[in-house]
């Protein structure tokens, strides 16, 4: 492989109505992580997406566990609370990011299925670009990096 010739892979797509169709996708599509490079239904597949890989939060609620990377907009006025599970399955790594807030009001997550880090039991986000890196063992998630969270 290479740039004039990177290699293709042949998948079926699987639309919610209508018909299946054979598509060609570069390797480096599926490495990158293409959102509609690949649809996984059950068992774990290297370089695909899961369906509903991205998970934008604007206010309380939960993390789905499909999720690798969640985007959270800060409240206009107030706080509000989100929460995550014990993982699903190990192996996964999941980034928390504030990507953006109209203050500083904070966005708390309790860590309680979450360990490392400062052995906190709340991570608090109330500024854009602040990050939360997790990765999954069987029974919690581990913290690998933290930018500009307060773990308290």
């Amino acid at each position: 492989m290479s740039t004039t010739n990177p290699g293709y892979v042949r998948a079926w797509t699987k639309p919610a109505t209508g018909v299946r169709k054979l598509k060609e996708l570069t390797l480096g599509a599926m490495s990158t992580q293409e959102p509609s490079a690949v649809a996984i239904t059950g068992g774990t597949v290297i370089g695909a997406t899961l369906a509903g890989a991205v998970q934008e939060i604007t206010a309380a609620g939960a993390i789905s566990l499909d999720s690798n990377h969640v985007k959270i907009t800060g409240p206009t006025s107030s706080t509000y609370a989100v929460t995550l599970a014990a993982p699903s399955r190990g192996g996964q790594i999941l980034v928390i990011e504030m990507v953006a807030t109209t203050s500083t009001n904070a966005v708390t997550l309790a860590l309680t299925n979450v360990t490392g880090g400062t052995a906190a039991t709340t991570a608090s986000f109330n500024a854009a670009a602040e990050t939360l890196t997790l990765v999954s063992m069987s029974t919690k998630w581990v913290v690998l990096d933290e930018l500009g969270v307060t773990l308290s």
